[in-house]
């Protein structure tokens, strides 16, 4: 039930899918701004579009995917439709089309979306790209901004058995001659039916080698087995040298408040509020929210991965600057973690650690930069909400 300014009351039917309950929508209004500083721009980076429409999922038009950023402060919106759906009419989604074609259609209609709207955040057309990764198990690489559709039809499940990637993870790369790329939900638990049927796998560290994928998306919505897999991976390769940043997004699919997905094909739904449009986000410093600006950003060293606080690293002089901050809707500092880890190491240490009890908002500070490869800091408030930095290296 809702109620305009002029006390007209109208109800709404959230859905009416079988085998789960209504539940009602849930609206967050913040009473302070977000806490990032000025230079940082805040994205969405994995995210689908009605371009990806299939007997399972689907997206939403991208009109409104750039009018949901900007209501929940984003500056940016990489979309990553599915390489396979391209393949197939996002209105009836069995029936086969030319795949360049669709793909230069989403483009256009992204393009022409930031050139009518330049106040609005950027939508980005980027692909959920589906290609082979050292077994030869299909996984999923997310792209920022390439003009050229890359092939992945090897787990869209609609041509049967027939589940073998087009491209394996080196030949992607080779096509996008240095745009920016993320490894999906790399450490994702796969279950029997999608391994056997769809031949997924999970990212290993041998598909790393090349140094070419620029960001491990292992924050995906929520805090649970995955994210935690997900970040050992990305410290193993820090450890190892590998410049490689955290990435932050939710995998939505036009979930803009609660998402409803299949739990088991044919037979069973889910819902839940873990993998919602914008609520973990990662910031990069930009001057512009341009894609040429944006992607440029994306292949330097600094992001931050957030659902709330804001927390970067900054070298100055011989020491390490911190910054810090939190608001009063995402609460106060409650701790804040320096680790360092040195290169052929089997694990980080924690350098430094505060525990927060006056109800500081905000944190800068100096510490002498140690004898170590790396640094990232890690900040958690009292309402839960988190924030961790990309390593800063120090050789």
């Amino acid at each position: 039930m809702a109620e305009n300014k002029k006390g007209k009351t109208s109800e709404f039917l959230c859905h009416n899918f079988p085998g789960i309950k209504q539940e009602p929508l849930e609206i967050r209004l913040l009473n302070h701004p977000l806490p990032y500083p000025d230079g940082w721009k805040a994205g969405e980076m994995h995210c689908h579009s009605e371009f990806s429409s299939d007997p399972v999922e689907f997206g939403a038009p991208l009109k409104l995917m750039q009018e949901t950023a900007d209501a929940v402060g984003l500056d940016f919106v990489l979309c990553t439709d599915h390489s396979y759906d391209f393949y197939y009419r996002r209105e009836s989604f069995l029936e086969p089309m030319n795949a360049e074609e669709n793909f230069a259609e989403y483009r256009s209609q992204a393009e022409a979306l930031n050139a009518g709207h330049p106040n609005l955040p950027t939508l980005v057309p980027g692909e959920e790209v589906s290609c082979g990764n050292s077994q030869g198990e299909n996984v999923h690489l997310l792209t920022f901004g390439h003009p050229q559709f890359l092939p992945g039809l090897g787990d869209g499940g609609r041509r049967g058995f027939k589940n073998h990637p087009d491209l394996t993870i080196a030949e992607t790369l080779k096509r996008l001659n240095g745009t920016p790329s993320f490894a999906a939900h790399p450490k994702a638990k796969i279950g029997w039916l999608e391994r056997k049927i769809f031949r997924r796998g999970e990212w290993r560290e041998e598909d790393l080698e090349s140094d070419s994928v620029r960001g491990l998306q292992f924050w995906n919505g929520n805090l649970g087995a995955d994210y935690r897999d997900g970040k050992a991976f990305w410290i193993q390769q820090l450890l190892k040298g590998r410049r490689i940043l955290p990435i932050a997004a939710n995998d939505a699919h036009g979930d803009f408040n609660q998402n409803i997905g299949v739990k088991f094909p044919l037979i069973s739904l889910y819902q839940g509020r873990s993998h919602l449009f914008g609520k973990v986000r990662t910031l990069v410093p930009s001057a512009s929210k341009d894609t040429a600006s944006l992607r440029e950003a994306f292949l330097g060293e600094h992001c931050v991965c957030t659902d709330g606080p804001f927390v970067s690293l900054t070298r100055d002089g011989n020491g390490i600057h911190i910054d810090a901050r939190s608001n009063g809707d995402f609460g106060a500092l409650q701790t804040l973690q320096i680790y360092v880890g040195t290169t052929g190491d089997i694990a980080e240490r924690l350098l430094k650690e505060w525990n927060f009890t006056d109800g500081s908002l905000n944190l800068n500070d100096l510490f002498p930069a140690p004898a170590s490869s790396y640094v990232r800091a890690e900040v958690s408030t009292e309402n839960g909400n988190r924030a961790l930095s990309s390593a800063l290296f120090l050789n």
